[in-house]
Formats: structure tokens, sequence, C-alpha cells
């Protein structure tokens, strides 16, 4: 650790280094490339205006078309056992499974199979003569209906991603709503027209015939002559795929395009992506997909399970018994979800090993399982209510925190400008390069600025103030004690940080759990508020102790207005 006003001089030095990095292009329109930094503060939706949705799943029409799927399979099942029994569906709901044998012997014998392979499934409801009735457990419905909203998220997202909107707020809104917020979108019908489009899943092989090295330097290529890369200019990942494969058209081999799969590590696409070269002849897409979901192996590693239906049985097991050996990737609106190895012929159902790292498989595995599940089971959504937020009421909004963010500011300096007099500059300065730095962390980390996130500012103005009093206070002390002004200063410090310490952690859970269970602008507020504690700590201790130091200098030694 750097010890000394010369050391702590460099670390002030570097500190506003960092503001200036994070804050100047929210402040100046900079060249492309000519800074290190070039992400503004996002402003949420309250404050810029936008589009807000409420889409409901139809998690009803999707049980009702599981629950018949299942009665076709127990219909077959039943044949190929022998059991003279069909399966119907019944009920209002389309939720009751009615099972008819040929006699009571063949419904007894339909009843033990449920018994001994569906018992995990279904449950048994009743019998009468030679039929029963069943229908799917209260648990499994329960766990199909979070599918079924995950799904619908998913592909939301995935819609949203194409639109180019920063930050926006898609979450499970009760049961089975889900709220999309998209901020500084005034129109709508673009939105819900991307929204509204179907997911599109397909397997598809990876082409051999060039390397991986090889792919990567003709998309690096095919960048450097076009002038172009994904994210800029707004460029889409949708258009970015479509340009670098138009570009490339000459070079790639017959029936063949390039997709990307984004970096384990990486946050977005841009930050890092790698490029597969895939044939477009597969000919297995995820409309023959049945089901797809999380399961174990032998040893407790995750794993994704999938199974076909009929046709996509059929054409899923020569795709995987030709190619054994070879990666086949999943694909989902040209992203590349996965793209594993072929170990053997897949009949119709099989599992996709997780590389990487193991904390992360089975985050990883939901992640694919529920991107199978949003091509496999589409649920249709039903809007349920639309607002476009003007940006009039968020300008005046913002207008209206600023006006009380100054107002207190300019208070609060006056306030300690008078009671501390000379140390009150150091408080002042302290709290202006306290905003600064709080607004930098936030461009830093690419956070939404919400109205709530103003109040957490403010919030944060106030708390500063508070450790520079009880540092000020406590130098008063030990001055009263007959401590020279260098010993109080470091006494009062020392002494102080304790108390300063423990007020801001308390704060910080406080704010850890608005992040945790929290969503939308109750999160944004969390996130300030913790941005707030760090830069506090930062310039209320460590700055502010730099100029104190600094005053000693400038008056060697002697008293000051404290």
């Amino acid at each position: 650790m750097i010890e000394g006003f010369k050391g702590r001089t460099v670390l002030v030095l570097l500190f506003l280094l960092f503001c200036g990095i994070y804050l100047l292009p929210n402040f100046v329109t900079l060249p492309e490339g000519w800074w290190f930094h070039k992400k503004k503060l996002n402003y949420g939706l309250d404050i810029q205006g936008g589009s807000h949705l409420v889409y409901g799943v139809d998690v009803k029409g999707v049980m009702r078309e599981r629950t018949e799927r299942t009665a076709r399979a127990l219909t077959a099942e039943f044949k190929d056992r022998s059991i003279q029994a069909t399966a119907t569906v019944i009920g209002e709901n389309h939720d009751i499974i009615k099972i008819e044998g040929a006699s009571e012997a063949d419904r007894d014998k339909a009843e033990a199979y449920l018994n001994s392979d569906y018992s995990t499934l279904l449950q048994i409801l009743g019998k009468s003569g030679s039929t029963l009735e069943a229908r799917y457990l209260d648990a499994k419905i329960e766990e199909y209906r979070q599918q079924v909203v995950g799904q619908a998220i998913e592909v939301i997202r995935n819609r949203v991603d194409e639109f180019g909107v920063a930050e926006p707020v898609i979450a499970a809104q009760g049961r089975d709503r889900i709220l999309v917020q998209l901020p500084g979108i005034s129109d709508p019908g673009r939105a819900k027209e991307l929204i509204n489009k179907t997911a599109r899943l397909e397997f598809r092989l990876v082409d051999e015939s060039k390397t991986p090295d090889q792919v990567a330097q003709m998309v690096a290529e095919a960048e450097k002559a076009g002038g172009f890369a994904l994210g800029q200019d707004g460029l889409t990942y949708g258009a970015y795929v479509k340009k670098v494969n138009e570009a490339l058209k000459d070079k790639l081999p017959p029936n063949t395009m390039i997709a990307f799969e984004k970096d384990p590590n990486a946050r977005t696409m841009e930050a890092g992506k790698t490029a597969f070269l895939l044939r477009t002849d597969t000919d297995v897409s995820g409309d023959q997909l049945e089901d797809a979901f999380m399961t174990f192996g032998e040893y407790g590693e995750p794993k994704v399970g999938f199974r076909f239906g009929t046709d996509g049985r059929r054409k899923f097991a020569q795709v995987t018994g030709a190619n054994i050996g070879k990666q086949l990737a999943i694909v989902l609106d040209e992203v590349v979800y996965s793209a594993p190895v072929i170990r053997d012929r897949i009949d119709g159902q099989g599992e996709i090993s997780l590389g990487g790292n193991r904390e992360n498989m089975q985050k990883e595995g939901q992640l694919i399982a529920t991107a199978l599940r949003a091509g496999a089971l589409p649920a249709s959504l039903q809007q349920l209510e639309e607002r476009t937020v003007g940006p009039s009421l968020g300008a005046d909004s913002v207008q209206k925190g600023q006006m009380a963010g100054i107002v207190g500011f300019i208070l609060i300096v006056a306030f300690v400008l008078i009671y501390y007099k000379i140390s009150g500059v150091v408080a002042s300065v302290s709290l202006f390069l306290n905003v600064a730095c709080l607004l930098a962390i936030l461009s830093a980390l690419g956070a939404t600025l919400t109205l709530p996130g103003i109040a957490g500012i403010a919030l944060t103005v106030g708390m500063a103030i508070d450790a520079n009093v009880i540092i000020f206070e406590r130098i008063k002390e030990e001055l009263a004690r007959g401590a020279s002004m260098k010993a109080a200063i470091e006494d009062g410090f020392r002494n102080a940080w304790s108390a300063i310490l423990d007020s801001n952690l308390t704060t910080a859970i406080a704010a850890a759990v608005l992040i945790y269970f929290g969503s939308g602008p109750v999160r944004g507020f969390g996130v300030t508020l913790i941005a707030g504690i760090a830069s506090t700590m930062i310039t209320a201790v460590f700055i502010s102790h730099w100029m104190m130091d600094g005053l000693l200098g400038i008056f060697k030694g002697k008293k000051f207005a404290i």
C-alpha cells in the first residue's frame, strides 16, 4: 500500500481519471474509437418515456396440447404392450385423460402401467367399470406453468434484443403475465411485431471444411472490408449476421452459413462471440421437438435432455447416425446456443453434455433447455395492456428531481461552510466528487437511471455529509483534549472509521436485498444506493483525509478553523 501524502495524491489522480473516462461521454459527443469508453448513462421508462406492454401467456392452451399429446402417446404405448385400451382427453378445460379398456382386466393393466411408468407425471382421479380418469399432478402443472412463462420471456427477450433497446425490463407478472417495458421506444407497433414473431429453432451440423481460426479470420476480414461491426451504429445481431454472410457468400462452401455463439465469459454478444460455419441442409428443426428438460448424469453433472415427435425422431436418428463424431449446433434465431459432439446415433431423444466451469453448468443447461422449449412449444401471447409513456412526463419529473437535488446540495454546502468554515470547503469538494464518482460508476456499469435512482443519489448526498460530520466532530474532540492539529486529524479519521463503516455496511445489506428481490425501479434504487456507498467511502474518507493533509501543509501544521 502506498503511504504518505504523495502516495495518496497519485491515488486521487487515478480516481479523477476514472471519473473523467466514464463521465465524459455523457456530456460530449466523441468521435468513434477516440475515447476509452463510449457508453452513456441509460435512462429508464419513467424518465425518457417509451412503451409499456403487458402480455398474457396462454398456459392453459399449452397444457391442453401437452395433455392431448400424452393421451396419444398412451394409446400407442398400450398398443405396443398388448393392452386393449385407448386414451382420450375430456373435461371443460381438456385437462383430464380418460382411459377406456376393452374390459376391466385391460383397465387394470392400464392402471398398473400408469402406476409404474407415469407415477411422477399423472395421478388417477377415479375408475368405474372399464374406464379410469387421470390428470397431471399439481406439482407438474406448476412446473410446466413456470416453463411456459420462462419460454415466453426467453422469446420476448430475443425479440427485444433484436430491436436494440437499452436496458429493457422483461419480467413475469403474476402467474401468467409478462411485463415488457421498452425505454425510448415511442412506436410500440414495431416492437409488438418483433415480440410476437415466432422463435426459429434449428439443429445444424458444423461444417469442418474450415477450421475455427479460418472462420474467425474470414469474419474479421469481412468486417474490415465492409467497415461494420456488431452493435456499431445500432447494427443489430440479425442484420450483422446477414451482412457477414452476404460479404462472404463467394468464399463459403455451398449450403453453409456463419452464425455466432456468445462467449461464456462475455456479458453481451458484442463483447465476445465465437463464429461457427454451419450447414443449412441438415433438415431438423425445432417444430419437430416435443420437449426439453434439465437432467443429471451418473455423477450428478447437469445435462440437457430432449425428445422429438414421430417425424423428428426419424430425421434426427438419420442425421446423428450418419455424423457420429461431428458437432451439431443448436441454433435459436441464428444464435448458436451450444454445439455438442454427436457421440452416438440418437433415436428420438438424447442428452447434451455441458462443458466449461461446473458452477455455471446448471445455469447454462437451464438456458439451453428454455431455448429449446421456446422453439418447440411457442405459447400464444395475448396483449392485455399497452401504454406509451411520453417523454414530457419524464422530463418534468427529472427537472423537479434535479431542482430538488441542486437545492439540497446548495443548502448542505451552505451549512457546512458556515458551521465548519475551512473544513466545510473540504466537505463541499468531497461532496461534489462523490456525486461525480457515483455517476461514473453507474456509467461504467451501464446501469439505467430511473426516478428512484435519482432519489438514491439524493440519499447518497445526505449519507456522505454525515460521514464528514462524524469525522469533523471527532477531530474537534481530539483538539479539545489538547492534541496537535496533525494528531487530531489522524485520530479523528482513524476513530471515526468504524462508525462510518458500520452504518454504510448495514445500508449496503438493505440495498443488496432490494437488488435481489426487487425488479425494475426498485432494483435501480438498490444499485444506485450501493454505488453511492462505494463513492462515499472513497470521497468522504480517503479524499477528505488527503485534502485535510494538504491543508496541514498549507498552514504548516498550525490549527485552522474546523
